[in-house]
């Protein structure tokens, strides 16, 4: 990092600039570690906590079908958020980059209270429910549709041009 803000040609601006993606990339890095919980500690919750059983369908749900939520959820709402942003923004009301990942992290703690509301006062016999975990990943999904890719659009934007050839 010393090198960077040590480098002669770099303006202010660009300095600046590359501070917003530090500070932005900290809180970032939370979401990701929450988000990424989806591979362990959500896998373990649905296999052991999480009643899994369709009576009617005489079938149990394999625990590791929850994963491809998260798959199914971005091709279902992309084009959603995609218009959500292209409405707003015609209306001058679209929220700024910053705002939107803040969003991001909003659902993604939302997402967490869902379950933690949902199994709160569950006797220890009971399992949660399919619908909590689903829309703990629902919400996660839009968590990660406000965070994601206007994150990466914003290091694209804010990224010095003279750094690029690094």
């Amino acid at each position: 990092m010393y090198v960077i803000f040590s480098d002669k040609s770099l303006s202010k601006i660009e300095k600046d600039r590359i501070w917003v993606i530090l500070i932005l990339s900290f809180f970032v890095i939370f979401f990701w570690g929450a988000f990424e919980q989806a591979g362990n500690s959500l896998s373990v919750f649905a296999k052991d906590q999480t009643e899994r059983r369709i009576s009617w369908l005489n079938f149990t749900v394999p625990p590791s079908w929850f994963q491809s939520l998260n798959s199914a959820f971005v091709v279902l709402f992309a084009p959603m958020f995609a218009a959500i942003w292209i409405f707003l923004g015609k209306r001058k009301a679209e929220p700024n980059s910053p705002t939107k990942m803040a969003l991001g992290l909003f659902l993604l703690a939302v997402g967490y209270l869902v379950i933690a509301v949902g199994v709160d006062g569950l006797p220890a016999d009971k399992k949660a429910s399919m619908l909590l975990l689903t829309s703990m990943y629902a919400l996660h999904t839009w968590g990660e549709l406000c965070l994601s890719p206007i994150g990466l659009s914003l290091v694209n934007k804010l990224s010095p041009s003279v750094l690029a050839r690094c």
